[in-house]
């Protein structure tokens, strides 16, 4: 008797990737991520008048952006980074195991 393993969800399976589409994608979700980053940095001082305005846990809320939110979102942006680049390199890997037959 032999058991059949149960197969993994389609989300999990990678699709393999060129080269070619791997670095595109690279250069997208850098240039995406730095937006985001210069967004966040530059709105948080740009708007800091109009940000005092509102309070947070008795604090203004530039305060709080400069103190902790805008961190975390410097956080978050590094863990998004870290995941998509990993799924990408994986991906990039099932190509170049396909195409050298390792």
């Amino acid at each position: 008797m032999t058991e059949n393993s149960p197969s993994p969800p389609a989300s999990s399976i990678a699709t393999p990737i060129t080269p070619a589409a791997y670095w595109d994608k690279t250069r997208r979700l850098t240039l995406a991520l730095l937006g985001l980053w210069f967004v966040v940095t530059f709105g948080a001082v740009f708007f800091a008048r109009q940000l005092d305005r509102i309070n947070l846990f008795g604090w203004p809320l530039s305060f709080y952006m400069a103190a902790q939110g805008i961190l975390l979102v410097y956080l978050a942006i590094v863990v998004l980074y870290t995941i998509r680049m990993r799924r990408a390199e994986r991906r990039l890997h099932l190509h170049s195991e396909q195409m050298h037959g390792d």
